[in-house]
Formats: C-alpha cells, structure tokens, sequence
C-alpha cells in the first residue's frame, strides 16, 4: 500500500545503523508496551534456551516466516541450511539482506507463492504461530504450509498460552473476546516507531490443549513441546499419516 509507514522495518533499521530503536506494541484495549528492538538481532548463544534447543529440529530446506533482521535464517546458514526468509515489511527484508541473509523475499503468509513440496522445515518463531490471526484463516495457513513441505515436513512454531495469566488487563480482555465470540487469546495489535505506526494486524495465542484442537483439520500434529520461562513454548509439528 502506497501509505504503508513500515514503522517495524524503520525501528529495525535504526538498530542496524546504532541509533535509538525501540518500538511499541499497541493492543486495540488501550494497553501499550515498550519493545527491545535489539532481541531481533540476538547471536544463538543469547537466545532463551528453549528457542535453542527447538531450532536444532531446523533440517532440510527451511522457509523462515516473518525473518525479521534474520538472526535466525543467520544461524542456519552457518550451519548449511538453505534458508528462504518471507516478510511483509520491505525494510524488515532490507536488514536481513545486509546481514547477510541470501534469500529474502516480500511475501505475506497468508500468500505463499511455493511449488509442492519446497520446504523440509518451516519456522514460526517470535509467536508467529499464530500470525495469521483468527482460528479459520490460521487454520488455512497450515494447510497451505502442509501442500508445500515435504511427506517428512516439520513446523517449528512458537506461541504462549494466553491463559496463564494475572493481570486484570489481560483477563478482561479474554472476557471480552469470550463475549464477542473470538478465541480468548486473539489479539489485535499494531507496532509503532517514533510517531508512527503501522496498521492493526491480529495474532493468535493459544495454549497447547487450544493448539491440539486447532490442528485436528490441518494434517499437522504436535509431536513436541520445547516450554520456556513462563506460559511461552515451541511446538515441534508434524505430519499425521494418510488414512
């Protein structure tokens, strides 16, 4: 879109140069969080342990969803990975050409243009598990990503459970999803950098009994858990065998 401020690629950019970087994620409730723009450009050895441990799974050729400043497409090129990294954000792609990332491309997920088959791994990190926002249309992406990865293909994909939570904010705006009919933990948020924003996108949160759930009509099944430091995981997916 001609008026797309790319405010996540603009924040990316100024880290890149060493300038002052850090953004701000909005929820549509009112709620606004500073972000550290230098977590996406963390080395491996920085990393929380369980991402570590669930990118090792990475095999194959690898599609990177939402490649950010890359620090992971980085890490499994070193390791002689193929890597194709996907993201919306132009300037987003732009950093992880300069750091070295081989192939990026503009391509929103819920668009792949991919050949059967392309992919042995795909990588969800940084939540975006559920990036394609409501249960139907993540659902959708799934099947999508099972007709363009291998018969042995793999997700590797993070969210948190949105359950595990005290904090008023937060339960009161399950209970308002609860009320208006949308999952629990369906949030609609947008990112801002220095007076600018980008546009509302939704992203999905689920649990792993929600996940199990969501996964039943996709093909895909969780065969493991990596937990991290409170209520965010990587679930390990795979394929179910055709009946």
């Amino acid at each position: 879109m001609a008026d797309f401020k790319d405010a996540f690629g603009k924040a990316l950019t100024a880290y890149q140069r060493g300038e002052p970087a850090d953004h701000t994620i909005e929820r549509d409730d009112g709620m606004v969080e500073e972000a550290d723009t230098g977590m996406y450009f963390l080395p491996y050895e920085k990393w929380p342990e369980f991402e570590r441990k669930a990118v090792l799974e990475a095999r194959g050729r690898v599609l990177d969803v939402g490649v950010g400043a890359g620090r992971v497409a980085l890490w499994l090129q070193e390791g002689g990975l193929e890597v194709v990294g996907i993201d919306v954000s132009p300037l987003a792609l732009e950093v992880s050409r300069l750091r070295g990332v081989r192939d990026c491309r503009l391509m929103d997920v819920g668009k792949l243009d991919f050949p059967v088959g392309s992919f042995d791994t795909v990588l969800m990190l940084g939540n975006n598990l559920g990036i394609g926002g409501e249960v139907e249309q993540t659902q959708r992406i799934l099947k999508d990503l099972y007709r363009l990865t291998s018969d042995d293909g793999i997700i590797i994909g993070e969210t948190r459970d949105p359950l595990e939570t005290n904090k008023p904010a937060h339960l009161a705006y399950h209970e308002r999803n609860r009320r208006r009919g949308r999952s629990p933990g369906l949030v609609r948020i947008r990112i801002g950098f220095q007076g600018e924003l980008d546009d509302w996108f939704e992203l999905l949160l689920v649990g792993e009994e929600e996940l199990a759930e969501l996964l039943e009509p996709t093909g895909w099944s969780i065969s493991k858990i990596y937990c991290g430091e409170g209520a965010n995981y990587v679930a390990i997916l795979e394929k179910r065998p055709s009946s």
